[in-house]
């Protein structure tokens, strides 16, 4: 009896619980929209990147250069040849669709940025921009109807200069201008969209060439020269002998700043039988200026015009 007692009391118990369990469940409210349960974990929104884990290519200097096409590794690489030495480089977005239509050997003129890659001391060359040339083959020698009268000249000549006192001897390979033809020695680029010709390991290191009407007026050439040096320093003029020991000992006359920022030319330079030149001379102070002058006026002093734009 006692025993049908208690099992009796434990099954009210029991139920009694189930109930109070439903009650408290029923009156508990209901989760607003938009609450999130105390027990939910949310995931961290990512971390935004900042500039300076990636920095972006206009942080960059442009450098341009010209070379020979020679193919496409695989989608995003090519090759040019410059200055005689296969490089490779990686293709921007812009640089993708530019290539089409190039073929292999084709003269090029382009800009790159040198991007620095962790642990190693080579730069990884992404092309910005590119362009096909009139400039010539692989082999140097000019193709089209442009190139016409350069390739009466050979593709490759050996050139002598003074070089620290001594003569130096030095082969240069044919390049085309806009209108006349010069030779270029290893380790200088020839740009002919900007007739500009530069140290390819250092683009601010360069001699811009202007060809001049046959009507030009040397006074006015020269008044031009000195106001475009004044933001280097006061111009002095030398002419005739006073320029025998150097490359420009037959110019009509050469403006000169020299100081401690460099030093900087206004050259005009006219060869027998032909139209004139003013070859603008930046070379700022810097180990590079030690080597860069001599060959850089040595070669545009090689400048042969077309006969088309001879004959005009």
């Amino acid at each position: 009896m006692k025993k049908s007692a208690r099992m009796m009391s434990l099954a009210s118990a029991l139920l009694l619980t189930f109930a109070l369990s439903a009650c408290g469940t029923a009156k508990a409210p209901a989760p607003e929209p938009g609450d999130v349960p105390a027990n939910t974990t949310q995931e961290d929104p990512p971390a935004q990147t900042t500039d300076n884990e990636e920095p972006s290519d206009t942080e960059h200097e442009a450098i341009s250069a010209t070379g020979t096409y020679n193919g496409q590794g695989d989608p995003h690489t090519i090759e040019i040849e410059m200055d005689g030495k296969p490089t490779s480089f990686q293709l921007s977005e812009n640089a993708t669709s530019q290539i089409e239509g190039l073929s292999e050997g084709d003269a090029v003129s382009f800009e790159y940025v040198e991007h620095p890659v962790e642990g190693s001391d080579t730069p990884q060359l992404e092309i910005q921009t590119i362009e096909k040339t009139t400039d010539g083959t692989s082999a140097g020698a000019p193709a089209g109807e442009e190139g016409a009268a350069a390739s009466a000249r050979p593709a490759t000549e050996t050139i002598e200069m003074m070089g620290e006192g001594m003569p130096d001897k030095r082969e240069a390979k044919l390049q085309q201008g806009d209108g006349y033809s010069l030779y270029v020695f290893d380790a200088y680029t020839f740009d002919a969209a900007k007739n500009k010709l530069f140290l390819t390991a250092y683009p601010e290191y360069y001699v811009e060439i202007e060809p001049l009407p046959s009507d030009f007026n040397l006074d006015e050439l020269r008044k031009e020269g000195i106001e475009e040096l004044k933001q280097y320093g006061e111009a002095k003029e030398y002419s005739g002998d006073q320029l025998f020991e150097g490359p420009m000992y037959d110019a009509r006359f050469v403006l000169q700043v020299s100081s401690e920022k460099g030093l900087y030319e206004y050259a005009v330079w006219e060869p027998e039988g032909e139209n004139g030149y003013i070859f603008h001379v930046h070379s700022p102070s810097g180990e590079p200026s030690e080597t860069f002058l001599t060959p850089a006026l040595t070669s545009v002093k090689t400048i042969k015009a077309d006969k088309a734009a001879s004959d005009q």
